[in-house]
């Protein structure tokens, strides 16, 4: 991915960004994402995409799902997001993007609904390994016994990471 575009945005085009996240997200985290006093910058790529800078450290990918935090906050645990575990045997091909199969899955938040963002973590050391969207509410996908619940969005091994992790 190459940079088409970057451009840092006013004031009041923040206050619109921030409106916008908290349509899909709580007070708590647009907190963790946006310090008091935050400077965006919008990244645009040659491949379409959108991604937001916040005082120079990359923090969101803006998908046709969403606003999706980057992992490096979830792996230093910066943003609070509900999460799934998966075995270990679902390690590899989460992150190689496959989407999440209720038979990898070995724990589930009861707080997820259809349609929220969520880190995906290992079993054993509930490390992130990606973030997904979930295709059902905890209380269904606890009931399926198989089939994909989870969509993959952005996993170690995307080119949005590969992005990031050069920026």
């Amino acid at each position: 991915m190459n940079i088409k575009q970057r451009h840092f945005i006013q004031k009041s085009q923040i206050k619109e960004l921030q409106e916008d996240i908290l349509k899909h997200y709580d007070e708590k985290f647009l907190n963790q994402i946006f310090p008091k006093k935050a400077r965006v910058e919008v990244i645009q790529t040659e491949a379409g995409d959108t991604l937001y800078a916040i005082n120079n450290v990359l923090k969101l990918w803006k998908s046709k799902d969403g606003y999706i935090p980057v992992l490096t906050l979830l792996f230093n645990k910066q943003v609070d997001l509900k999460q799934i575990a998966v075995d270990k045997g679902a390690i590899r091909y989460v992150s190689n993007n496959a989407d999440i199969f209720r038979a990898g899955i070995t724990e589930i938040d009861k707080s997820i609904k259809k349609g929220d963002i969520l880190q995906i973590v290992d079993e054993n050391n509930h490390r992130a390994i990606a973030v997904g969207k979930a295709m059902y509410d905890a209380k269904e996908m606890e009931s399926m016994n198989e089939g994909k619940v989870i969509k993959n969005l952005l996993c170690v091994k995307s080119k949005v990471w590969n992005f990031i992790k050069h920026f």
